[in-house]
């Protein structure tokens, strides 16, 4: 028994879109195959552009179903071959020999490919997860903005709500009464420097008006 007779192609399985848990592997080509048509008569009757990796994903996938049903069409073939050499003349085991070889190299064919459809296949995965974690940082990012600015706002609301109430239940904080008070003394100030500026110029214009007495002691 070679390492063909060993091999199960069924450890080659569908690829989704997602990792899926908890569902059991599809090992039955028969199974296999009715999965991947029911994928892609889903897709084609869904609304909307199929975008390249998905497209490839699914390709794959096909491949996959495919190369999975030729390996073991070409294993039942040597075995058959196999048989046949243990019998009948030259002419037949010579066909038989030959059959046994083309059988083993397509097997072989199948296994490298299956395994370069696997490989690509985990790529597509890394990369639709590291652009679901791209898209993730930057609308996380946004959105964790978005809500600080908002848990800031709120906060602020809140407070400026409590100072009123206590505005209104026991006056203005110390603070700000002695604040109010520094302003109404310097307002204070102002008005009655303004009124002295008033006065001095008063008293100047009433000296040069008409009739002055001023003006009458003038010769």
């Amino acid at each position: 028994m070679d390492e063909f007779e060993r091999f199960d192609p069924a450890l080659f399985g569908l690829w989704t879109e997602t990792p899926v848990y908890g569902d059991g592997l599809v090992m039955e080509d028969t199974a296999l195959a009715d999965t991947v048509r029911g994928v892609l008569l889903e897709t084609k009757s869904a609304d909307g552009a199929i975008s390249p990796g998905e497209e490839l994903r699914q390709l794959l996938n096909e491949m996959t179903v495919e190369m999975r049903d030729q390996f073991s069409t070409f294993r039942r073939m040597r075995t058959s071959a196999e048989a046949a050499l243990e019998g009948g003349d030259d002419a037949a085991q010579k066909l038989a020999r030959a059959d046994v070889k083309a059988a083993t190299d397509a097997m072989s064919l199948i296994v490298r490919t299956l395994e370069k459809v696997d490989s690509l296949q985990r790529q597509l995965a890394r990369d639709r997860e590291a652009a679901a974690d791209r898209a993730a940082d930057e609308g996380g990012y946004e959105e964790a903005k978005a809500r600080f600015l908002k848990m800031i706002e709120d906060r602020a609301n809140e407070e400026a709500h409590r100072l009123y109430e206590a505005w209104k239940r026991d006056g203005p904080p110390d603070w700000v009464a002695a604040r109010l008070e520094s302003q109404g003394a310097q307002s204070a100030d102002v008005a009655a420097g303004a009124g002295k500026d008033r006065g001095q110029d008063g008293d100047v214009i009433e000296a040069f008006r008409p009739g002055h007495a001023a003006d009458r002691d003038c010769p």
